[in-house]
């Protein structure tokens, strides 16, 4: 592994790391997979196309302040690359987005639940967050599973609201959107519970 792409966290199968050039060809396995993309803003229709996506990855890791927290998602007993996931952070820095994509032969395992756990902890703790949201298609069943498995309340449902490619076809899409508090996350505290001075 590139001694400048270090482990930023562990959970308890896998580890997230930073993005080096040397991955492209493992994420062109995932990304480059209609099956496992279908849904994904970012399907390429080439090798180059996923190049330029690892090296816009490696310019995010020295942007000041850093805007997206892409890592790449490895078994701990193998190193294996088994996808990637990330938070892209809003303007303020206070909010972010989580996103995922793994490799449809590790679907099915609880790889996409651990590692959004992890992000979560990394995302609140480390970063310090206020907030992290998530979206999928509507028909994403395995997706919004995931967010609801770690903890995140549907916040809205977007009836035809996105003109974007899905398998291949592109018409009106639906969505739904996710969303966890901070005090959520640590408290357990329900929807609604906030501090009087809106800070938590």
């Amino acid at each position: 592994m590139d001694p400048v792409s270090p482990v930023v966290f562990e959970t308890e199968r896998l580890y997230a790391r930073e993005f080096v050039r040397e991955d492209a060809e493992g994420v062109f396995e995932y990304a480059g997979n209609l099956e496992s993309s279908g849904f994904q803003a970012f399907s390429p229709e080439s090798f180059e196309d996923v190049t330029k996506f690892v090296e816009s990855r490696l310019a995010s890791q020295i942007e000041s302040p850093r805007k997206n927290y892409d890592f790449i998602l490895c078994l701990k007993d193998t190193d294996e690359m088994i996808g990637a996931m990330g938070l892209s952070i809003s303007d303020e820095g206070r909010q972010a987005e989580l996103g995922y994509n793994l490799k449809k032969r590790f679907w099915g395992n609880g790889y996409a639940t651990e590692a959004a756990k992890g992000f979560l902890k990394f995302g609140f703790l480390g970063l310090e967050l206020h907030r992290i949201t998530a979206r999928c298609d509507e028909e994403n069943i395995a997706s919004y599973r995931v967010m609801e498995k770690i903890g995140m309340r549907r916040e809205g449902h977007f009836i035809k609201s996105e003109y974007r490619r899905v398998f291949g076809k592109t018409g009106w899409r639906s969505s739904y959107s996710y969303a966890i508090l901070k005090k959520e996350y640590l408290l357990g505290l329900p929807d609604g519970d906030y501090s009087p001075d809106g800070r938590a």
